[in-house]
């Protein structure tokens, strides 16, 4: 254990030094110059949740909306923040770096603790990146990605709310947009990998198929966050 988590930080360090340049315009743009200016310290919870009298109505069938207020900077940060100790943000680079250690992909990293790291490295540092980049976008266009259950019934219709949500983002006074900011972390991410990532893979087709494969674990994570509640119910019974 001591050996895969030293050569996952020798590894990410490595990713950090090729990328630095467009890490750091990241940084600055998107956290430390907004931060500067942030007035607002309102806290706020990952998942809202409607409250009666409050004129949020979810669920409901396609014609539901979703009335929350504007998020600030502040708070968005603050999400963007917590977002890193959620069980999803460990639990995709791990499973990803599992996969690539079976199929031994990319090959030039090889096999044993140090390939482990390098593809967890990858993983994590895409992660990062993806929601980087995403908060920056959500903070430009006013969207919301937070993930908010459908209280519908059935599971084929809670399963397409939990898949559609995954494509889409609420607009703060209700209505759905187009995710941009989901896009164009995981893609944006994906392209930026090819920077460290070996010849094999460094090209454009194959960051679209990372990119394409962490929009597909958005959607798993989503049906679970949906279902996960009735599960816990009937398995914990609480």
């Amino acid at each position: 254990m001591v050996s895969i988590l030293s050569n996952f930080v020798r590894a990410f360090n490595r990713a950090i030094q090729v990328t630095a340049v467009p890490a750091a315009i990241i940084f600055f743009t998107f956290i430390v110059s907004p931060i500067l200016h942030a007035q607002d310290t309102t806290d706020l919870p990952d998942a809202p949740e409607p409250q009666p009298g409050s004129g949020v109505t979810i669920g409901a069938g396609s014609t539901s909306r979703t009335e929350l207020a504007p998020l600030t900077f502040r708070e968005r940060l603050r999400i963007y923040e917590r977002s890193f100790a959620r069980p999803e943000s460990m639990l995709g680079p791990l499973f990803g770096a599992a996969v690539g250690q079976a199929r031994n992909n990319p090959p030039e990293w090889g096999q044993g603790s140090e390939g482990f790291g390098r593809r967890l490295a990858s993983g994590y540092g895409r992660a990062v990146i993806a929601k980087t980049i995403g908060l920056g976008i959500s903070s430009l266009d006013g969207e919301d990605t937070r993930y908010v259950p459908s209280h519908e019934t059935g599971i084929w219709r809670r399963g397409w709310y939990a898949t559609t949500q995954t494509f889409v983002s609420r607009r703060p006074k209700g209505g759905y947009m187009p995710a941009y900011s989901r896009f164009a972390g995981v893609y944006g991410a994906a392209f930026i990998a090819n920077y460290w990532e070996p010849p094999s893979q460094a090209d454009a087709a194959h960051a679209l198929q990372r990119g394409s494969t962490a929009l597909a674990s958005s959607v798993g994570w989503h049906i679970f966050e949906e279902f996960w509640p009735d599960i816990r119910k009937k398995v914990f019974r609480r």
